[in-house]
């Protein structure tokens, strides 16, 4: 069987590549989880964006009636490797965020937040992260 030779040149640039993302991949980590959570606020936010009257029936997100609720989904703290989403809480004029969600002992729950979060999954969280990486591996080659 003849010799076969394979050339591939522009290795020592993903090599150098691939060394440095160990330091950055911090920062890219932190970028992904952000963009998963403005994901998470946006869908949040749509679910609980129809009008009241009518109030909403038990097991379906709440209808807006002051757009309070709506307007307290946030990013409330960006640290590396680590985003942070709020509903409500302390300071937002929102303490009944939980009681919606998780309902009360005389009223039935009216979940928003549990079936948007079911609906990132792990996947499509590592998937952003490999994408992000990706990018910022093509742009330390070039």
């Amino acid at each position: 069987m003849p010799e076969i030779s394979i050339r591939v040149e522009g290795l020592d640039e993903v090599r150098a590549a691939f060394d440095a993302l160990p330091e950055n991949i911090g920062p890219t980590v932190t970028r992904a989880l952000t963009m998963v959570a403005s994901e998470l606020v946006e869908q949040i936010q749509s679910e609980i964006s129809e009008s009241y009257p009518p109030p909403s029936l038990p097991y379906t997100p709440p209808h807006t009636r002051t757009g309070a609720l709506r307007s307290s989904v946030r990013i409330e703290r960006i640290e590396p490797g680590r985003v942070t989403v709020a509903i409500g809480g302390p300071g937002s004029m929102v303490p009944y965020a939980a009681w919606l969600e998780f309902g009360t002992s005389k009223m039935e729950e009216r979940p928003f937040i549990m079936p948007m979060v079911e609906r990132i999954t792990e996947a499509s969280i590592t998937n952003t992260i490999v994408e992000e990486i990706n990018k910022d591996l093509e742009a330390a080659i070039r």
